[in-house]
């Protein structure tokens, strides 16, 4: 099985994304494997370069043994000048393999695999044939060697007629009776006449072929009525003139339906001349819904094509086809309804009815208990309806026609809401402006309602079912200027108001505004809202991707993470839904309110459609593979942290944190147990004590009891920023080995800067260290007396922390400036420090969006870009840190202060859902394999079931161990501040299993619902029957609209009970032994499941290829 392109699967947001450390800065499974296809590298080799960067051995192994002697070299006094001679920055390993820029000649190494061109690259294998292709397809512009005979008479006369149609391909040449004969069923064919030359196209019409309607095959009409003598019909293959004859021997049986019992859609119902045949109309609401393709591109085509042939333009028939395709919509979604089957017929359609329904969604009665009291209070939340809010701005239409010209059929009928009480509810609210956010996507909600002059439409709200991304009936709506309450609240009442639910939880990307003031909002739409779920009913939640660019108080109480119930819900799948849609946006832009209201809703139905066949297989099915096994570790995981912090703190300790998890579940007024109680920000110390220490200088200077000619702190501060700003040259120039000429001279104007503040730099240090020529080397002095204006990153400055012992100190500053060094170094490591911490944040909020929605090689480039920008300020700042804490301990030796500002190492700067793969999850990870039952030497398998979301490249954060640099300090067990983390870890730990286990008893439930949903949906058809209970009565039917009545609900009901059959039989092992996994049975047997391959993969796989 050959390698797989990494599907990016909308269906798996939530996962947590690992990556590797900071300083270590691994390459990631992904780039491996993409590494890996672009330079055609063998397995072997791409496991043995893995391995190099996983061990860290790379070409400057030497350096790294230098900077270990460096390291050690602290305890000298001499220590700092090894250190800064060696060069901080260039030596850091990690930042080595930062450079953006490779030399293309580095290594003289080609790497090559050995090819089979004839599958690895068909084309380049076809053009040695091209020649053969290219004289068999003029061949066929011949008579093929058949022209002696008529294929069908086999008379020798005037056979010069052919077939250009594919149906008729092998049918041969033929004389005119013949191929109007064996056309007789098949009038919308192309011929070709034979001209001695060359061939001709004509028209079956021409050659004398009339179709007749009304009777069977070979019935003569005595009672013929010939169409208009311009007939017209659209066909896939073209647009014909074709002659017609209507039969008169029944009155009733009208124009329109004699064409329509052919197949054929007659343009107007009254005396018709145009007619589109079905193949056509199907074929085009197929490649609209899937391809979006506009319906004036595909009538062009139709038209070329019979430009093609005819070498004359046909008469306009685009606004026949435009009317037929509008009218062909809804007839389907009420025939796929049942509209048909049902005794009130299409006047009797209900809101929403129209609407495809989720079958994994809880609906009583279908596919869950009309009576929920038998259920155990524990497992309410398996009945609980997801459904996730949005609004989508590039569905927009302009004021063009009306409702007049352009009425809707069936309004409110499928997923738009009912335009007459929605315009109602809205007039009511015209002053209102839009929601206010505290997200940090405010900005594009501007940017939404913008630019909004001349259109009738800024957008589209819209619900669908939170986990599985269908489309709610009436859960549709436009909005006219911008996402106001309004608008959105009547949306989510019209998707909600016909069912009944023990509970909701809505995702919204703005449930922290939306939720203030709802229940009062609903009073003016629905009393009965509040008596129906009451306030604790409705639940409002904040989709994961959305949620961190919230307000910090936002971040847990609107976290699905917390929220009991909800397993591993993202809430993004409506996001998922906008993108499937989004193609249209062009087309509908330009529609009146009724063709556009159809579109809208056939397109949403059918993207309903596709979810529905997709969601046992290809995403529940998955899901719960995963869901098993992350449940199984999370609980363990969660076990064994447990039982070590029961023996450290006691199990009534333990119970008290559950007591403080329940209350707050409860209350999210109380105590939230999942935040460490807060401390003041580092990030603007270093700041604030400048000004400290500055305010105090100036109250001396006051009282005249300031004795230096200078400030103490301007100088020691601005030693420290020339040192980071010396830093920052030596990272651009390391990054950057390979400079352009606009690289070069930014380097030049940063280089000169640096020197002028050098200069200015040392007349202060004249001031304040008057005697440093005592204790300096000559070789040192060189700096100060001539320094390397080239190079000024090279030049020391010589703070009172560069000068050797604590007595050459005291001989060369003047008083109290080691001790000012010493406060600000301090705050410096405090501030660098913050930094890790921030830089960290950025990266993995980063890489998440890039694993979740960057796919190609541009966009994926240009991520890493990003990426790789975040790492070197994370190294910029490490680096920062570990140079003040380093003066620190020159200046004033051991202290207190090392209880909160430890010694970082690269294994420390991690990020809180960062690690890497250890061995003995690599052990833990082959083990996994195993219990699928995957061969440990097949690798091609191994990167399909990564592919799959089956087997995880890197465990969860479950297993990892926090970085002391999130504790913030380091104390004994004992302490308040060190129960307070422990506390909150235990808690997410805990919360991470219990998310698990619900997730795998949601999909169990999920699956067996589809399952019921399809046997309750095949019951229903039936009894749409002709002569059933909610059937057509057959008193007033034909025999052959009761057979066609029927054979369609049969029909149904076997598609139906297929599906439901497929559930069972590929799922109910799987869903039975996860039910086990939960319980906690041991020694369960291992099962195998057979996966297949997924197309859609590929497909994008085959499109790259070309």
């Amino acid at each position: 099985m050959p390698p797989r392109k990494r599907k990016r699967d909308e269906e798996d947001d939530w996962y947590e994304n690992i990556v590797g450390t900071s300083t270590t800065l691994e390459v990631s499974q992904d780039d491996l494997c993409l590494n890996m296809q672009s330079q055609q590298l063998s397995q072997d080799d791409y496991h043995a370069y893995s391995s190099e960067l996983e061990d860290g051995s790379d070409y400057y192994s030497e350096d790294n043994l230098n900077e270990s002697a460096e390291h050690n070299a602290y305890a000298d006094n001499d220590s700092w000048s090894a250190v800064w001679d060696s060069g901080v920055v260039e030596n850091d390993i990690s930042l080595q393999r930062l450079s953006d820029t490779q030399n293309p000649d580095s290594g003289n190494i080609r790497v090559r695999r050995a090819r089979n061109e004839d599958s690895d690259n068909p084309n380049r294998a076809w053009i040695q044939y091209h020649e053969e292709f290219l004289e068999e397809m003029l061949w066929v512009e011949g008579r093929r060697g058949m022209g002696q005979r008529c294929s069908g008479c086999r008379g020798s006369e005037e056979v010069c007629y052919r077939c250009s149609d594919q149906e008729c391909v092998g049918a041969g040449m033929m004389c005119q009776l013949c191929v109007v004969k064996a056309h007789s069923n098949l009038p919308l064919h192309w011929i070709e006449k034979w001209n001695d030359k060359f061939f001709d196209t004509v028209s079956l019409r021409s050659l004398g072929l009339t179709v007749q309607l009304g009777h069977l095959p070979g019935e003569i009409c005595l009672l013929e009525c010939p169409a208009d003598h311009d007939f017209t019909v659209l066909h896939t293959n073209g647009i014909h003139n074709v002659a017609v004859l209507f039969c008169r021997c029944d009155v009733t049986l009208e124009h329109r339906v004699q064409l329509l019992r052919n197949l054929w859609y007659p343009a107007t119902p009254k005396a018709p001349q145009t007619a589109t045949t079905f193949s056509y109309l199907r074929q085009f609401q197929h490649l609209n819904c899937t391809g979006k393709m506009p319906p004036y591109d595909y009538y062009w085509a139709l038209e070329i094509m019979t430009l093609s042939r005819l070498r004359a333009k046909p008469k306009d028939r685009y606004r026949v086809f435009l009317r037929a395709i509008f009218q062909w919509r809804h007839l389907k979604m009420l025939k796929q309804a049942g509209r048909g089957h049902s005794p009130g017929k299409a006047a009797g359609t209900s809101s929403g009815e129209l609407a495809l329904s989720c079958p994994a969604c809880p609906q009583h009665g279908k596919n869950i208990p009309e009576d929920l009291s038998i259920i155990a209070p524990e497992l309410f939340f398996l009945y609980t309806q997801f459904l996730a809010v949005d609004a989508n701005f590039r569905l927009r239409n302009k004021i063009v026609s009306n409702q007049y010209r352009s009425p809707i059929l069936g309004d409110g009928w499928a997923y738009m809401v009912p335009s007459g009480p929605y315009k109602e509810h809205l007039a009511k609210h015209t002053t209102e402006e839009d929601m206010s956010s505290c997200s940090g996507f405010a900005a594009l909600f501007l940017a939404n309602v913008k630019n909004v002059k001349g259109l009738r439409v800024s957008g589209v709200g819209g619900v669908c079912c939170g986990r599985h991304r269908v489309w709610r009936g009436n859960g549709l709506g436009d909005l006219q200027n911008g996402e106001r309450y309004s608008n959105m609240d009547f949306i989510f009442w019209s998707a909600i108001k016909e069912e009944l639910y023990l509970c909701i939880v809505i995702s919204y990307d703005i449930s922290c505004q939306w939720s203030r003031n709802f229940w009062s909002r609903m009073e003016g739409l629905d009393p009965s809202i509040r008596v129906k779920y009451t306030t604790r009913g409705i639940i409002f939640m904040v989709p994961k991707f959305h949620l961190r660019a919230h307000q910090p108080a936002c971040h847990i109480p609107f976290s699905f993470n917390f929220a009991p119930g909800s397993g591993q819900t993202h809430g993004e799948v409506v996001e998922e839904g906008w993108a499937q849609t989004n193609k249209v946006a062009a087309q509908t832009k330009e529609m009146g309110p009724g063709t556009r209201a159809m579109a809208l809703d056939d397109i949403f139905g059918f993207c309903n459609w596709q979810t529905i066949e997709n969601l046992a297989d290809k995403v529940l099915g998955k899901r719960l593979i995963e869901a098993v096994k992350e449940f199984d570790e999370h609980y363990e995981d969660f076990r064994r942290f447990d039982s070590g912090l029961e023996k450290a703190l006691t199990r009534e300790v333990l119970d008290g944190w559950k007591q403080m998890v329940l209350d707050w579940e409860e209350d999210h007024s109380r105590f939230c147990p999942y935040e460490v109680s807060g401390t003041e920000s580092n990030e603007s110390l270093f700041k604030k004590m400048q000004l400290k220490l500055a305010q105090e200088e100036h109250q001396r200077l006051v009282a005249s009891q300031w004795p230096h000619s200078s400030s103490l702190v301007v100088f020691i501060t601005q030693g420290i920023e020339l040192q980071e700003s010396q830093r920052a040259l030596e990272l651009f120039i390391l990054t950057n080995k390979f400079p352009t000429p606009t690289q070069q001279l930014d380097l030049h104007k940063r280089r000169s800067s640096l020197f002028k503040r050098i200069v200015h730099f040392r007349s202060l240090q004249a001031l304040l260290m008057p005697r440093l020529s005592d204790v300096l080397s000559p070789d040192h002095m060189k700096h100060i007396e001539t320094p390397d204006s080239d190079r000024p990153e090279k030049i020391r400055l010589f703070l009172p922390s560069e000068v050797g012992t604590a007595s050459a100190r005291t001989h060369a500053c003047v008083s109290e400036l080691s001790e000012t060094e010493i406060t600000l170094r301090e705050s410096e490591a405090c501030q660098a420090l913050e930094g890790v911490r921030q830089g960290l944040r950025a990266r993995t909020a980063t890489t998440r969006y890039k694993i979740r929605n960057v796919t190609g090689q541009v966009g994926s480039t240009r991520a890493s870009g990003v990426l790789r920008q975040v790492d070197i300020r994370i190294h910029s700042q490490k680096i920062q840190y570990q140079l003040a804490r380093d003066a620190l301990i020159r200046l004033g030796g051991r202290g207190t202060w090392e209880k909160e500002l430890l010694e970082l190492k690269d294994s420390d700067v991690v990020g809180l859902n960062e690690r890497k793969l250890t061995e003995e999850e690599a052990a833990q990870r082959e083990e996994r394999r195993k219990r699928i039952g995957v061969d440990l030497d097949d690798e091609d398998e191994d990167v399909y079931l990564e592919d799959e979301q089956i087997l995880a490249q890197i465990q969860g954060e479950s297993c990892r161990v926090l970085s002391w640099i999130w504790n913030g300090v380091t104390v004994n067990k004992g302490d308040d501040e060190f129960r307070d983390v422990v506390r909150v870890e235990w808690c997410k730990t805990r919360a991470r299993m219990l998310r698990w286990k619900e997730e795998v008893l949601l999909l169990t439930e999920e699956i067996k619902r589809m399952h019921d949903f399809a046997l309750w949906k095949g019951e229903w058809w039936l009894k749409r029957r002709v002569g059933e209970g909610e059937g057509l009565c057959s008193v007033n039917l034909s025999a052959e609209l009761a057979e066609g009545l029927d054979a369609y609900a049969w029909q149904q009901t076997q598609f139906q009970v297929d599906g439901a059959l497929k559930v069972q039989a590929r799922w109910n092992e799987l869903a039975e032994h996860a039910k086990k996994v939960v319980a906690r049975i041991r020694n369960l047997p291992t099962i195998s499941l057979e996966l297949d391959v997924d197309e859609m993969i590929s497909a994008a796989q085959a499109e790259q290829d070309m």
